[in-house]
């Protein structure tokens, strides 16, 4: 009896401790649940005792005695289900720590560590102990079993992580258990879901990087681009920092020809160095590589060329000043432990026809045509193909080009061609224009080119009759004067 009213009394004290938190309602009624299941089953053990004595003195029958027993039991019953709800609702499952790292393959993953916060209540439930007679030992393990553990994009709602629902068979008390997730979206936050003991609890969080490699992670998606001669090529490149230091990372790119030039781009600024700001990890930039306007032996259009971006740290950039990096293997570089991302370029020629003519004036009379000669060249870096000379006529005008059609021309080369133009026969007199034009191909890609535009002046065609009249009137009219003159001079 006297057990009974101690237990009561703890009963009570917790009662009242309980009931400053915010759910002590539901906790207060638990232990009050708890205190009458611990009296029936009190109530229950004293009965059950009374009638073992009794049966042995054979003062009431084994049916009965067996009901007292059966009665026992399911108090019993009663009671332990209670002592799992209390244990249940202090049980608390926190997360100690959530890290993102990457392995030597360049997979991204997540190592989410738990620890059961059950020991800070140890001493609480340690109030019950010596009353606890139907306290198992696996009950006083305090044990959290079943935890299932998930990675939540915190946008879309979506699991991020593979696999895609972690089970953790248990924790015990004060210890730690992780789960390791395969992280199928990059993130740089996201939504810690458990689901424990009929609780689910949630968390967004902020990934900690792992800091023991100290590698700035390059990530490009254009990793791989085609760019016309004389012109640029700009890669998107995203520097991830896995470390803690404040070091200063040097930009540095190797495997370019020397007549490829590039540069790094933050915003509208060219860096060389970058730097991360407390609580930054992640910064953008920009590579953009320039190409000359001719190919050569190192840059041959077509051909991918392979290069490496590179983030060094300042011992890490020591080294390779010494070092020959015109032909650096890939497994060289990982042997730096520097962060550095293999991209690719492919040059591309560009098609370009020049039309020269050394007049694009002419006069002709009434009835003439027009014979000129005009010289198409290759000027771009690419082959062209299937090059038509075409002309727009005035009305009623017409031309013969020969040849109209060339099947294929290299670059720096050229061809000449012969273009006849034909006014109508009762054409007026006055000015007229034919314009030039090409079209032609490079790559399947249609090539821009230039009109040339040839000024013709028709002018009225000359009679040889009349010609000839007005020669012969200023003969004579001459032969008169010289006569007349003479005749004078004789008076």
């Amino acid at each position: 009896m006297k057990k009974i009213l101690i237990f009561l009394g703890i009963i009570a004290f917790c009662c009242i401790n309980m009931s400053a938190q915010s759910d002590g309602n539901s906790e207060a009624a638990l232990l009050l649940d708890l205190k009458k299941a611990r009296a029936d089953y009190e109530v229950a053990k004293q009965q059950f005792e009374n009638d073992t004595r009794l049966y042995n003195e054979q003062a009431i029958s084994a049916n009965d005695f067996t009901k007292s027993k059966n009665s026992l039991l399911s108090r019993e019953v009663d009671y332990q289900k209670l002592i799992l709800r209390l244990i249940s609702q202090q049980s608390y499952v926190i997360i100690e720590r959530a890290v993102k790292y990457q392995t030597i393959n360049g997979e991204r993953r997540v190592k989410v560590t738990l620890k059961s916060t059950l020991e800070g209540n140890e001493e609480y439930l340690s109030q019950f102990k010596e009353h606890f007679d139907v306290f198992t030992p696996e009950m006083r393990s305090g044990k959290v079993y079943n935890i299932f553990v998930s990675l939540v994009d915190i946008t879309d709602q979506t699991i991020i992580g593979s696999p895609y629902e972690y089970q953790i068979p248990a924790i015990e008390i004060g210890k730690e258990a992780s789960a390791d997730f395969e992280l199928l979206k990059d993130a740089e936050n996201l939504r810690v879901v458990l689901n424990y003991s009929g609780r689910k609890d949630e968390k967004n969080i902020y990934l900690k990087k792992d800091a023991s490699i100290n590698v700035v992670d390059i990530n490009s998606m254009q990793f791989s681009q085609e760019a016309d001669l004389s012109s640029s090529a700009v890669y998107g490149l995203t520097l991830e920092r896995f470390s803690t230091s404040d070091d200063i990372y040097r930009l540095m790119v190797i495997g370019l020809p020397q007549q490829v030039t590039y540069e790094f781009v933050d915003e509208n600024s060219k860096v060389s160095q970058i730097k991360y700001a407390q609580g930054v990890n992640t910064k953008r930039l920009s590579l953009r590589v320039f190409l000359p306007d001719r190919d050569d032996e190192q840059l041959q259009i077509d051909q991918p060329i392979k290069f490496h971006v590179l983030a060094l740290t300042n011992e890490q950039y020591n080294t390779l000043s010494g070092m020959d990096v015109s032909d650096i293997k890939q497994d060289q570089l990982a042997g730096l432990s520097c962060g550095y991302e293999e991209l690719e370029l492919i040059p591309r020629g560009k098609g370009k026809i020049e039309v020269r003519a050394t007049n694009l004036y002419h006069e002709i009379n009434a009835g003439d045509s027009v014979v000129m000669d005009i010289v198409v060249r290759n000027a771009g870096s690419r082959r062209l193909d299937n090059i038509r000379i075409l002309t727009d006529n005035p009305l009623g005008w017409n031309t013969r080009i020969s040849p109209n059609l060339i099947r294929t021309l290299d670059p720096e080369k050229e061809t000449n061609v012969r273009v006849v133009i034909l006014p109508p026969e009762n054409s007026g007199v006055g000015a007229q224009e034919v314009k030039i034009k090409t079209e032609a191909l490079a790559d399947n890609r249609k090539v821009e080119t230039e009109d040339k535009t040839v000024r013709i002046q028709v002018n009225a065609k000359t009679s040889l009759f009349g010609v000839v009249i007005i020669f012969v009137l200023l003969i004579g009219l001459v032969i008169g004067i010289v006569w007349f003159g003479i005749r004078l001079s004789k008076r």
